[in-house]
């Protein structure tokens, strides 16, 4: 990330001094994992960070985000935290975060204004999923992916689905083809995991609309939850065996 950032600084805001940051809570014990485009740069104008951080303490903050006393996750997480509810699930204990890319850039609706930002933004996202893809692997307490929004010019399955064949992934599935707040069902494959993946076409930063995600993720909470217990038994059978 550092050594490309400078091919990327338009999109970046000048006035933040920000990290990359691959992930939000524990990734070593989630059971569901929230997929999302990339951090907002707002992260870093509250919670105290830093100006200068190493590797380590980086990484004992992010592991730690949703635990921090004193300190309430990003705002942006909110909606999400309410759908999670619905299956029992919650940041604070079995779900963790992570971004297609580590960047934190200026807000896409901002950035998609102009082509050549656009363009730029979208070609960071398919350079970065390489930090996401080679991430997974390591996340093997993981039952669950859940998708929403767009990233970028793209809606999230989609442009996942574009970029798995680069990294050694198959994306099976399809979603809705219309609707307010469509949603799909995916298996995402490699050599190293096989995870369900549930998908919602509202994002979680859509203010106007995202109490569409809350309904969508509730509604199909039935085929979640047996996602979990199902992909929890073979977990276990393969551990006793």
């Amino acid at each position: 990330v550092e050594r490309t950032n400078s091919h990327y600084a338009a999109l970046f805001r000048s006035d933040i001094k920000s990290y990359p940051i691959p992930f939000f809570g524990n990734v070593n014990t989630a059971k569901v994992l929230t997929v999302g485009v990339n951090p907002s740069a707002t992260e870093f104008t509250r919670r105290g960070w830093s100006t200068e951080i190493d590797t380590s303490t980086l990484y004992a903050r992010l592991i730690t985000y949703f635990l921090r006393q004193g300190e309430s996750s990003h705002s942006w997480f909110a909606p999400w935290s309410e759908a999670l509810t619905s299956i029992g699930m919650s940041y604070e204990n079995n779900v963790a975060h992570i971004d297609l890319s580590p960047r934190a850039t200026r807000s896409m609706r901002d950035i998609m204004r102009d082509l050549e930002n656009r363009r730029l933004f979208m070609e960071m996202l398919e350079s970065d999923a390489t930090c996401f893809f080679e991430l997974l692997p390591y996340c093997q307490a993981a039952r669950v992916l859940l998708l929403a929004g767009c990233a970028g010019s793209r809606y999230m399955n989609d442009l996942v689905a574009k970029m798995v064949r680069h990294y050694g992934y198959v994306l099976e599935g399809s979603a809705e083809r219309r609707g307010e707040g469509r949603v799909g069902f995916y298996r995402l494959r490699s050599q190293y995991i096989n995870l369900p993946v549930f998908f919602c076409s509202v994002s979680p930063s859509d203010k106007q609309r995202n109490y569409l995600l809350i309904e969508r993720i509730r509604s199909h909470r039935d085929t979640i939850t047996q996602w979990l217990e199902h992909s929890a038994t073979k977990a276990s059978s393969a551990t006793h065996v």
